[in-house]
């Protein structure tokens, strides 16, 4: 019963927020509110302002060995479609007017895994936001421990804008006995790490089939550092795969090649896909990746990395709400992640997720999943 008291208690305070300032000079009028709200859900009030978590001591450098044993490796059933689904952009936010998009984003949430019923799931980036983290990331990592399958996170630009600090809500996600998350080198960032999608042999041994990159883009795009790290990944696993399995990159800001070539496929006067590329989606915003002051893309090497490497076939963000398009640009696949929720930010119709389908040799197929009245309808579905 209190915790249905709280629960309204916060919904009324949501409401208020969105009508009237609720602050005064620099305490807000809300503190009280919020520490009655955490009495009623018997949850510790936090005892700070901010928190930060330790950074991690792994370190790389090229010479390292790439050993699969040390990647987080998931089995995929021979003959049989592996189902990834990547959530994007959920921003959870546990006060405030966001607290009653949140509540939609986890009913959507729940009927997707339903719906999909992924081996994996992946978050690409501002999972929370605004002040409210240390509780938001709590609630993210409940939420997907709930489903008791594998989960990969990575770190938008708003996930540290609050109370916690990358490392701290890193610590929070890897109390998840599913959550894979490894910080890495801190030199990189945080959330660089591996997952390799595995089929089992006749003989008992692993054949990788599909090597998933993710990568903490920070708020412009990869470090050099990364960029090194990544060729060393994929390499690596090219090696280890005798050159059969694909590799994937997620992050979630797009790299300026995106807004490159959307300019290069899109046929404005015409309103239509130019031939050659394999597209598909819309482009409702400005491709947000990292520009100079005159406004054009800042090139910093990322890609030509990607098309060195040979088996780099996909790369997917997030970070862009109103963007959803996947095209074929120099011999790699190009796609935005479909945004889930109502917050910062919303393009009609563009609340879903996506679905990923790896087979026996790699990616099979991309599904943008929209959340219609009681089902989910494509609203972009790549064959590959």
């Amino acid at each position: 019963m209190m915790r249905y008291v709280a629960i309204i208690l916060v919904l009324i305070l949501s409401l208020l927020e969105t009508v009237v300032p609720l602050s005064r000079g620099d305490e807000p009028k809300v503190t009280a509110v919020r520490r009655a709200i955490d009495r009623l859900l018997e949850r510790d009030a936090p005892t700070q302002e901010y928190y930060e978590g330790e950074p991690s001591r792994e370190t790389w450098s090229a010479g390292d060995e790439y050993r699969p044993e040390d990647t987080a490796v998931l089995e995929k059933e021979p003959g049989r479609e592996f189902t990834i689904l990547n959530l994007a952009d959920i921003h959870f936010s546990d006060y405030g007017y966001r607290l009653l998009f949140s509540v939609n984003g986890e009913q959507t949430i729940r009927r997707l895994v339903a719906e999909v019923r992924p081996d994996l799931i992946i978050l690409s980036g501002d999972n929370v936001c605004t002040d409210d983290t240390y509780y938001s990331m709590r609630r993210v990592t409940e939420l997907m421990e709930s489903f008791g399958v594998p989960w990969a996170p990575i770190f938008g630009n708003h996930d540290d804008e609050g109370s916690c600090d990358l490392n701290y809500l890193a610590d929070i996600m890897r109390t998840g006995a599913h959550c894979l998350m490894k910080k890495g080198d801190p030199e990189m960032g945080v959330g660089n790490y591996i997952v390799n999608i595995a089929e089992k042999n006749p003989d008992g041994t692993r054949r990788i089939v599909e090597s998933l990159i993710l990568m903490d883009s920070h708020h412009t795009q990869p470090n050099d550092k990364q960029r090194q790290w990544f060729e060393w990944a994929a390499e690596g696993v090219r090696a280890v795969s005798g050159g059969s399995a694909e590799v994937s990159v997620f992050m979630h800001i797009p790299i300026p090649e995106y807004r490159i070539a959307y300019d290069e496929a899109w046929d404005a006067q015409n309103g239509a896909w130019r031939e050659g590329y394999a597209a598909q989606g819309e482009k409702h915003e400005t491709v947000c990746c990292e520009r100079d002051g005159s406004g054009n893309p800042v090139q910093r090497g990322f890609f030509e990395a990607v098309k060195r490497t040979g088996n780099t076939k996909y790369i997917f963000c997030g970070h862009d709400h109103m963007n959803d398009f996947s095209l074929e640009y120099q011999g790699v696949r190009l796609t935005y992640m479909l945004k889930l929720g109502f917050a910062s930010g919303y393009q009609p119709g563009f609340n879903g997720g996506t679905r990923i389908l790896v087979g026996d040799a790699g990616l099979t197929g991309i599904t943008h999943m929209a959340a219609t009245l009681g089902s989910f309808r494509a609203i972009a579905d790549v064959k590959l």
